[in-house]
């Protein structure tokens, strides 16, 4: 690039000034003067202040919103035959003073407009040269928080914190205090309000106030509610502010879920402290979203029923592949899902398998809900047995003969509905003997035997075993029954032997009875014979 010797002359005497001036430009911005040796200080302090600490940066400063203000600090770079560069700082008269230029007001407006600024009074002194201007330092403010957070007071910050950096620093909101109608108040006297459940909620940064030196952020006290509820992904209540839309409140609730209808919304108002009246919002169109919203309304939103409902059954037990597995209610059939579950293993006891129906109205049972939740492989048989008990009390399992089912028979394969359960236990391979017997316990099953054989097996009955009165309780239903009728003993069933009633205290009252007749009688004869 040429230059004349006359742009030459001037951009060496910029340098030299720079050179000169640069040790004793001042590194930082101080509240006052340094004072003279020997002086009193009197140092002011906000209560509370908190202890000034570099400010970390979200990202790269934006020149198209950052406030250039007294204190910070740039650096000017000149690019010519020497590559130069120098710090300068806004003085607290609102002037960038660059050494043997001019000073340049800057304070008020943007960093790329103090850019362009800076740019145009260097180019008029000094052509044939390229600056670079950086923002190196940022200057500290004050402001005030008050009202309804823990620690209201006044706060050091840096021009780049929002209001609710600085609501954090005052140990943030107490329980009754706005998120919506929290303003900022600049010492030019104009306001701005925040909202921070629209910034959190809704992603608006606008919603949340960069702060200025000598700001007032406010926290007033929450007074005034709106509703928005159905479907919407955040139904319940929201602080009103001014001016809100019905649209806005879909949007602060995190918008419309799919199976909303929003075309048949209904805004309601109260007409009296008790009542009030609906009129239906279209919030497809334009004069429905914008529909003015007044405290205490509510915005409901309708929504499809059932739309896109995952609708699935759960298989247990001695399947190939235990686990969930989706249905179309009121279409798919039982054998349709055990076939895809891989179908009952050997060890899978048919007779006892069954299908679990969950009720609406059913009262909660916190032992049935958490076996409910339980592998049927890690239960217990005590377990086991009371879950089966509970769902023939409740009248949940759906009856089904599970070997015509995998046979094939329509009229044995039900539908299924959400939130079946299908188990298929394990065949258990022995008998419970119990009560008046020598050995009471589990013995194998033996086929086509009859009780007896089971009681044999055990050693016998008691001496106070009442043989007449044997039960056989049966393992698929609970049903008992007089063993004698029982043609045939199950897997799992349990035989039941009572003991026979003591009569020996019968004999003890009728002695009894009959020696206090005697007495009454001897008695009465004595009486008799006293009086003749």
């Amino acid at each position: 690039m040429r230059r004349t010797g006359k742009g030459n002359m001037r951009h060496s005497r910029f340098i030299l000034a720079l050179l000169i001036l640069a040790p004793f430009l001042p590194s930082e911005l101080s509240a006052a003067e340094e004072p003279e040796p020997g002086a009193q200080v009197i140092v002011e302090r906000a209560a509370p202040v908190d202890e000034v600490k570099p400010a970390a940066l979200r990202g790269p400063v934006d020149g198209a919103t950052y406030i250039v203000g007294p204190g910070d600090r740039f650096t000017i770079t000149v690019w010519g035959p020497t590559v130069m560069s120098t710090p300068v700082m806004v003085v607290p008269d609102g002037d960038l003073v660059v050494p043997g230029v001019a000073s340049i007001p800057v304070s008020g407006i943007t960093l790329d407009e103090a850019r362009v600024r800076i740019t145009e009074e260097l180019s008029r002194v000094y052509r044939n040269v390229d600056f670079s201007i950086s923002l190196t330092g940022l200057r500290r403010i004050r402001v005030n928080v008050l009202g309804e957070v823990e620690n209201p007071g006044a706060y050091t910050a840096t021009a780049l914190e929002t209001a609710s950096d600085l609501i954090q620093r005052a140990g943030g909101l107490l329980d009754p205090a706005s998120r919506r109608n929290i303003t900022v108040t600049r010492r030019s006297g104009g306001t701005r309000r925040v909202d921070l459940t629209r910034y959190a909620q809704a992603g608006d940064v606008e919603a949340d106030a960069p702060i200025l030196d000598g700001d007032v952020v406010y926290v007033p006290h929450m007074v005034e509610y709106v509703h928005v509820l159905g479907a919407v992904a955040r139904p319940g209540r929201y602080e009103y502010v001014e001016g809100e839309t019905a649209w806005s409140l879909v949007e602060l609730a995190g918008g419309l879920e799919r199976a909303a209808v929003p075309d048949s919304s209904e805004l309601r108002r109260f007409v009296d402290d008790r009542t009030t009246e609906g009129r239906p919002v279209d919030l497809t169109s334009e004069a429905g979203r914008g529909a003015a919203v007044m405290p205490a309304d509510q915005l409901y939103v309708p929504s499809r029923p059932d739309w896109r409902r995952a609708e699935f059954v759960r298989v247990d037990g001695e399947v190939r592949f235990p686990g969930h597995y989706g249905i179309n209610e009121g279409s798919d059939r039982a054998s349709d899902v055990i076939r895809r579950a891989g179908g009952p293993t050997e060890w899978a006891s048919l007779r006892d398998a069954l299908i679990i129906r969950l009720r609406s109205d059913d009262k909660p049972d916190p032992e049935l809900e958490r076996l409910n939740e339980t592998p049927f492989d890690r239960m217990t048989e005590m377990e086991y047995a009371y879950l089966k008990t509970r769902y023939r009390q409740d009248k949940r399992s759906v009856v089904v003969d599970f070997e015509a089912l995998l046979s094939g028979e329509e009229a044995e394969d039900p539908l299924l509905r959400h939130n079946d359960r299908i188990v298929f236990p394990k065949a258990q391979q022995t008998v419970l003997v119990s009560g008046q017997v020598m050995m009471p316990g589990h013995v194998p099953y033996e086929p086509n035997e009859r009780y007896t054989r089971y009681i044999d097996l055990v050693g016998g009955y008691t001496d106070d075993a009442n043989r007449s009165r044997v039960m056989v309780i049966r393992d698929e239903t609970g049903h008992q029954f007089r063993a004698g009728r029982a043609k045939e003993i199950f897997p799992g069933d349990e035989i039941w032997v009572p003991e026979e009633p003591d009569e020996g205290w019968w004999d003890n009252a009728r002695d009894i009875v009959a020696f206090i007749s005697s007495v009454a009688t001897i008695y009465l004869v004595i009486d008799q014979a006293a009086n003749n």
